[in-house]
């Protein structure tokens, strides 16, 4: 910049209005430059408070160790908070939307973490691609799904004082799969049930994890095995 501005001042028949605008825009760049340095240091005000939710998390691992439950519950970082995923065998009975008695174990613990900072909660209900039967209650696995995560959402508002409004129940049936449906493995992992904690210090701000697009595991990563 100091280059250009000598070469400006050494040219022969200078405006004088015309270099003081010059100046000027150099001069408006270094508040740019200011202005970006906020903007950092805001993120990483965010990514702070991001790590200090995350840590609030471990007491859950921890707890989910002491009862055998790990490999039946996967907790994840995601940009606007947490992300707990619950195996079908852990929560449900094949074809039921009624939660099993070591499901409300885990979620009573979960409820624990709803506080002030949570803005909502959405739990989504997901099913393997196998009909249902012809005689069950649901028509769909999208059906299903929905009586499911209102199962969890009912639970979670009953043991919490969480606003109902900030509750959100969906379900996307066997269209989400994340495996194979050719498998009975790859079955038992599309069967679950995903918890997402939305913080209202992390909404809207810069998401360090928005590179990837995925999860971050907290813990180690679980298998629901066969």
């Amino acid at each position: 910049m100091v280059f250009f501005v000598l070469l400006y001042v050494l040219t022969p028949g200078i405006d004088q209005s015309v270099f003081q605008n010059f100046i000027s825009y150099f001069q408006s760049s270094v508040g740019v430059m200011n202005q970006s340095a906020v903007i950092s240091q805001q993120d990483q005000d965010i990514e702070n408070q991001r790590i200090d939710i995350t840590n609030e998390w471990i007491v859950v691992e921890d707890f989910l160790e002491q009862h055998g439950l790990s490999n039946q519950v996967e907790i994840e970082a995601i940009p606007e908070g947490i992300k707990i995923t619950l195996s079908d065998s852990l929560t449900f009975n094949s074809g039921s939307s009624q939660i099993l008695p070591m499901a409300e174990l885990v979620l009573g613990k979960i409820s624990e973490m709803i506080n002030e900072d949570v803005r909502s909660i959405e739990v989504q209900g997901h099913t393997d691609n196998v009909p249902v039967s012809p005689t069950s209650y649901y028509r769909s696995n999208w059906h299903l799904g929905a009586a499911r995560a209102v199962s969890v959402v009912e639970f979670l508002r009953g043991s919490s004082e969480f606003a109902p409004e900030n509750f959100k129940a969906s379900s996307f049936g066997e269209y989400r799969p994340i495996d194979t449906n050719e498998t009975s493995r790859g079955r038992r992992q599309n069967r679950r049930v995903e918890i997402y904690f939305l913080y209202e210090q992390l909404a809207g701000g810069y998401q360090f994890l928005n590179d990837q697009q995925t999860p971050v595991p907290l813990f180690e990563p679980v298998d629901f095995g066969e």
